[in-house]
């Protein structure tokens, strides 16, 4: 290609040097052609990689958008692949004007030139089927992609598709009429037609309906209301995940102190039994939790708050169908150097693999358990937009 475009340059410069009155448009337009064509099979080369990088790592489509400069896909673990259109080519310049013979008749206009060719593609076609994506390459080969079914609990009324009787409110029904509610653990729930993740309150914990998954839509940041009468809270500018309304607030914890409300941990669960993998869901702190960390309570956490060397996380425990341990994940809700999740936060859980349970526990450093009654810091944490796999 380097040697084709120093021909055309040397060639160009020649027919300068010899002839003033020379048409060189064709030449020109040979060169932008050229570069059109490097240019675009750059970005073909580079999403040919990718999708090949995706079949080796196991990866599944989530969803195929197309767009005007092509098809958009978007993977499990939320990397997006654009396979391009090929690109119109230009138009071709005018030709131009023929030079006026001496005491003769006027030469002939140049002939416009002519339009240039559609850009190649590596990449012929894409079809779409229930649970693949086939794309066709020029040469015929196929690369062949497993597609799934991403359904999201979204505790949005619109959003249900069970079979309850009051379904036109169903999650709305179950929010506190205050931001005070122990977790309201009392409330069972289930996302019946959809992800079929439920909660139960257990009917063997130390405490039944204390402590759970609660249904909440109060949100806020204003510090001064971060005590337990304003649990159900979440830190947040507004609303829930993704400009939704409500959301969940989980309360429940347990530890080795002896001085814990609970005996057991709080968890969600597939109301079909069926293991299924949990991608991803969106988490942020209660105001309850970021006042205490940040400010202290005079009690369970100094006056002043934490120090800098303090953290406080989410554990998040998965149990397959026969209530065999699978993996655990992690979320930081407070890092070291007083850093505290303020805002709606991506939680991948695909690591736990198939579930058909996950369990949650609230642990921190050394410092939170320093007042002798386990762990200082509330057990909260609020959670949104659950996304399952179904292959």
């Amino acid at each position: 290609m380097k040697k084709l475009f120093m021909f055309l340059a040397v060639a160009l410069l020649s027919l300068s040097l010899t002839s003033c009155e020379y048409d060189d448009s064709d030449l020109w337009g040979a060169v932008d052609d050229l570069e059109q064509q490097v240019d675009a099979n750059t970005e073909d080369i580079a999403t040919l990689s990718a999708l090949m990088e995706a079949m080796n790592q196991g990866k599944v489509i989530t969803s195929v958008d197309y767009t005007d400069e092509g098809v958009v896909l978007t993977f499990s673990d939320g990397t997006t692949v654009t396979i391009r259109n090929g690109k119109d080519g230009a138009d071709g310049q005018d030709g131009k004007d023929g030079v006026d013979g001496k005491d003769g008749a006027d030469g002939k206009d140049g002939q416009d030139g002519a339009d240039g060719k559609d850009g190649d593609s590596f990449f012929v076609s894409i079809e779409e089927t229930d649970t693949t994506v086939i794309i066709t390459l020029a040469d015929g080969r196929q690369i062949i992609l497993p597609k799934v079914e991403v359904r999201v609990l979204t505790f949005e009324d619109k959003d249900y598709k069970g079979s309850a009787s009051n379904a036109a409110t169903y999650w709305s029904d179950l929010i506190s009429s205050s931001e005070y509610g122990n977790g309201n653990g009392q409330n069972s729930w289930c996302d019946e037609g959809n992800t079929e993740l439920a909660f139960y309150p257990s009917p063997t914990a130390m405490f039944p309906g204390y402590g759970g998954h609660a249904i909440s839509n109060y949100v806020g940041n204003d510090l001064s209301k971060g005590n337990y009468m304003c649990d159900l809270q979440a830190y947040a500018v507004e609303g829930g995940a993704n400009g939704s309304d409500n959301f969940a607030v989980h309360f429940g914890y347990t530890d080795d102190s002896g001085m814990g409300m609970q005996n057991e941990l709080i968890y969600f669960e597939f109301d079909d039994g069926v293991a299924r993998t949990i991608d991803h869901m969106y988490v942020t702190n209660t105001t309850y939790v970021y006042n205490i960390l940040a400010n202290g309570d005079g009690w369970m956490v100094p006056t002043g708050g934490v120090s800098e060397d303090c953290w406080f996380k989410i554990i998040a425990y998965g149990y397959d169908e026969n209530d065999n341990p699978t993996a655990t994940a992690e979320f930081i809700l407070w890092d070291k150097g007083r850093k505290g999740v303020k805002e709606w936060t991506k939680w991948d859980l695909s690591s736990l693999g198939k579930v058909a349970r996950v369990e949650f526990n609230l642990v921190g450093s050394e410092e939170l358990y320093e007042s002798g009654y386990g762990l200082g810091a509330p057990g909260y944490f609020a959670y949104d937009d659950v996304a399952v796999i179904f292959e």
